[in-house]
């Protein structure tokens, strides 16, 4: 099992989620103080061996928090007004479908609790894999704080944001028990049940996170087409920074002919300067010489 990719951290109808409860407080004489959680279908050890997934309880594994196929659910639409890829917001009803190793479609269903249907530790509403929607299979969100829930209701919902998943018919949120746990193939795992959650009693996590991939990992013949699109984008930056030296190196050509001419010119200038009085003088010369010879007359 995988997990949907969500670029935008949004959730959407159609995503397969991981779904996973950061704090679960374990009953007293645990070695632990506390320890995330991730809910999984964990079918009996006789089904399992048969390949059957019907009717396979959801339980809270403390040591498997990557994505398999176990803990993979996926988020559908309940009704035609939401289509899959649409964002999913606070109140929006939905259903979790688990598609087991077998290629079943289960649905993640709680039924009302009773005399035959109830959790076996803690007596409250069993949380199941059934094999077609009903209105025990139908789920909203809604922000774990509850003084959030009024002014989110009808927000897009983010990966990863803490939430409590209520059932849409009892307004019961599924929570993680954490006094009670159950010894299956897989370990010991925490029982998880639909109920309210009185302190006084019993305690139990109702904090939940849907976590998607929020960045798509990219495979071996992306990662070869990015390295060649790599490569063209320095070889176009080599020929930039080529051109820029060029182009330097052409206004330094330029700045030093010119200085070369203005040098020149100044020389000129000099030069005409250093010839003018010797002039001066021979015409003085000439005029005085012709003087003499007047006199002379």
């Amino acid at each position: 099992g995988d997990v949907s990719v969500c670029p935008d951290g949004l959730l959407h109808f159609g995503d397969s989620v991981i779904i996973h409860a950061p704090v679960v407080q374990p009953r007293k004489g645990c070695p632990k103080s506390s320890f995330p959680c991730t809910l999984a279908a964990t079918p009996p050890r006789h089904d399992l061996y048969k390949n059957i997934y019907l009717d396979s309880p959801i339980t809270a594994c403390p040591h498997y928090h990557q994505p398999v196929v176990k803990n993979v659910f996926t988020i559908t639409p309940r009704s035609s007004n939401f289509e899959e890829g649409s964002i999913l917001c606070y109140g929006d009803s939905f259903d979790l479908v688990h598609v087991a190793v077998n290629g079943e479609q289960l649905y993640v269903t709680s039924p009302v609790g009773s005399a035959l249907h109830s959790a076996r530790e803690s007596r409250r509403q069993e949380v199941l894999l059934k094999k077609s929607s009903s209105a025990h299979s139908a789920w909203r969100l809604q922000p774990y704080d509850p003084t959030l829930r009024l002014p989110f209701d009808g927000q897009p919902v983010e990966v990863g944001s803490r939430i409590q998943l209520v059932q849409s018919m009892t307004n019961q949120p599924v929570v993680v028990e954490e006094e009670f746990t159950t010894n299956t193939i897989f370990g010991q795992e925490q029982e998880v049940s639909v109920g309210v959650v009185n302190r006084a009693t019993t305690r139990a996590a109702s904090i939940l996170a849907f976590l998607t991939w929020t960045r798509r990992t990219p495979e071996k013949k992306e990662e070869e087409t990015e390295e060649i699109l790599e490569e063209d984008v320095v070889q176009k930056e080599r020929e930039i920074q080529e051109k820029i030296v060029e182009e330097i190196e052409e206004k330094k050509r330029e700045e030093e002919t010119r200085e070369e001419e203005n040098v020149e010119g100044i020389r000129l200038v000099l030069d005409n300067s250093d010839e003018s009085p010797s002039d001066e003088k021979l015409n003085h010369e000439d005029n005085g010489n012709n003087d003499h010879d007047g006199e002379a007359e």
